[in-house]
């Protein structure tokens, strides 16, 4: 459903990215893992044109795009809390890809956004302002816009972060849900219990990928030093 071949990524003499190359099924849940700096915002950002790779390509199965077929949830950091919008309204952006700029939602849309909405808990906040939330009904409020653009691939960075404990059980099982139901769910965390626990696809990252497999497969002392030694990211840089 989603792949990258040999994807290099650089931000100037910065090398974010290096020969990357793994394959997202259907129906498959994955946590992309490793240390700040090595890359896993990257790959993500890449996948949905945000960064443009050097070398390498992003692929799709037959009759896909980023554009109509990839749902992909930022890092809360990253976005604008004080934009003087509805949690309905951050919902409903979820279908723009779906019914274009031009056209008014329809019956439709909304159905799909309220389902959306419920779903992740928060359709009872959905006339609130959404820089009133918390940080785990805000990460609930991106799930919805998530949900709401009904999308075969599903792409989060770090939606765990924020967070309390009950709430990432939500979480998790909501993701998980949806990767049962035949959606490529990819999630970038630091948390490798979590990981372990609900994934069913790991790929170890340190600015190349230094494993990819089963929990089993891939939780190994040489492939979690391979990923979390300093040694291998070289100079320390933010995520990108």
């Amino acid at each position: 459903m989603l792949g990258v071949e040999g994807l290099t990524v650089r931000y100037g003499a910065h090398t974010a990215l290096e020969d990357a190359t793994v394959r997202f099924a259907p129906g498959s849940f994955s946590a992309v893992i490793g240390p700040n700096g090595a890359g896993k915002s990257t790959l993500l950002k890449t996948v949905v044109g945000l960064s443009a790779p050097a070398a390498g390509r992003v692929t799709f199965g037959p009759g896909m795009g980023a554009q109509s077929d990839v749902a992909y949830v930022p890092q809360q950091q990253t976005l604008d809390w004080g934009f003087p919008v509805t949690v309905w309204d951050v919902a409903m952006m979820g279908r723009t890809g779906r019914v274009g700029w031009l056209r008014w939602p329809g019956r439709g849309d909304r159905a799909q956004v309220a389902d959306a909405l419920r779903q992740t808990g928060v359709y009872e906040l959905r006339g609130r302002h959404i820089g009133a939330l918390s940080g785990g009904q805000r990460q609930r409020v991106l799930l919805a816009r998530m949900l709401a653009r009904d999308a075969r691939v599903l792409l989060l960075d770090e939606p765990l972060t924020g967070v309390d404990a009950a709430t990432q059980e939500q979480l998790m099982e909501l993701l998980r849900a949806q990767a049962d139901a035949g959606r490529a769910v990819v999630m970038v965390t630091h948390d490798l219990e979590q990981a372990s626990r609900w994934c069913d696809h790991l790929v170890l990252v340190n600015r190349r990928v230094i494993a990819d497999g089963t929990p089993a497969e891939v939780y190994t002392p040489r492939n979690i030093e391979a990923t979390f030694s300093s040694s291998h990211l070289g100079h320390t840089h933010a995520e990108a």
